[in-house]
């Protein structure tokens, strides 16, 4: 017999956006290891995959080959990252790791500098999203 969770998948879509389209900056992106994106952001794109229920969810988003001298102007902006729905990007922006080339951490949905944005749930995702919007105790299968 089949458990209700069995095969189920959990949808992740995310929204980038160069900061300057006549400059494009080279980015990456990976979801649970698997690589979604890794070439020059010319314009907004929606990228949307999905993984198993039970796997934790790790999002990166990688900013690379930025000269700060020549290209000032290049960044990327995280405008939306959803799970099944949930609002990460803006709401939950604070979940994230930023870590980058001048050691800015404050959370942030703007990578302005050459380094890795992650999102990392380390559990399945609904445990997860259970515990940081407070709804207690969750029973694990």
């Amino acid at each position: 017999m089949k458990n209700f969770y069995d095969h189920q998948d959990i949808k992740v879509s995310i929204t980038l956006r160069p900061e300057d389209i006549a400059t494009p900056p080279a980015c990456s992106l990976i979801v649970n290891n698997t690589v979604l994106f890794d070439s020059s952001l010319t314009s907004i794109r929606l990228f949307e995959t999905t993984i198993e229920l039970l796997q934790p969810v790790c999002v990166q988003v990688i900013l690379k080959d930025k000269d700060y001298n020549t290209m000032p102007t290049v960044a990327l902006f995280i405008d939306s990252l959803k799970i099944d729905n949930f609002d990460i990007v803006p709401v939950w922006t604070g979940f994230a790791q930023y870590s980058n080339d001048k050691n800015v951490t404050s959370p942030t949905n703007f990578l302005g500098y050459n380094g890795i944005w992650l999102l990392n749930t380390r559990e399945p995702f609904y445990r997860w999203q259970h515990k940081i919007t407070g709804q207690g105790w969750l029973l694990e299968p």
